[in-house]
C-alpha cells in the first residue's frame, strides 16, 4: 500500500539525518527479482507467512542465508545466529504448543535485542471480530492473527 510514497517519506527523512538515499521505485513486477538477489542496501518487504505459521517469518528473514536449504532466502541484510537458527528449526518438531509458542517468543526476543532488522515503517493491521468467532492463540510478537485459525460459532 503506497510503497513509492512509503519510500519517498522514508528517503526524506533519513536525509533529515545525513543519510543520503538514491532512492530506486519500480513496479512489483521488477522489484521482485530484485529482492531476491538483495540487490540493494535497503528495501521494502511486507510479510506474510503462507504457512500461516509464524516461524515462517524468522526461516525466512532472519536465519542464517543458505542456499542450499532456503533457510534465510530473503535475509538481505547478512543477520547470523546459529544458535538461534537451531532454535527456530527446532520448533518445527515441537509438538507441546505451550513450549513451542516459548520458544518462538525467545526467538522474537533475541531478533529485537540484537537488531537483526530495524524497521523503519511498520504497517499494524487492525482486526476486530463479531463475539461469535474465536481465534487460537497468537504467538508472534507482532499480534498478527492467523485467520486461518479463525473458529465461527
Amino acid at each position: 500500500m503506497n510503497d513509492a510514497k512509503i519510500a519517498q517519506a522514508t528517503s526524506a527523512m533519513l536525509s533529515k539525518i545525513g543519510i543520503k538515499v538514491d532512492l530506486k521505485t519500480m513496479p512489483k513486477a521488477q522489484y521482485w527479482p530484485e529482492f531476491d538477489k538483495c540487490a540493494a542496501d535497503m528495501m521494502m518487504i511486507g510479510w506474510h507467512p503462507d504457512t500461516e505459521d509464524s516461524a515462517n517469518f524468522s526461516e525466512f528473514l532472519t536465519m542464517t542465508r543458505d542456499e542450499a536449504t532456503g533457510k534465510g532466502q530473503y535475509n538481505c541484510g547478512g543477520y547470523s545466529n546459529p544458535e538461534l537458527d537451531k532454535l527456530v528449526i527446532g520448533t518445527n518438531a515441537e509438538t507441546d504448543l505451550k513450549k513451542r509458542s516459548a520458544t518462538l517468543k525467545q526467538v522474537e526476543a533475541t531478533l529485537y535485542n540484537e537488531a537483526a532488522f530495524v524497521p523503519l515503517h511498520w504497517q499494524d493491521p487492525s482486526w476486530a471480530a463479531k463475539s461469535n468467532v474465536e481465534i487460537g492463540p497468537i504467538i508472534n510478537g507482532m499480534n498478527f492473527p492467523y485467520f486461518g485459525d479463525l473458529v465461527v460459532k
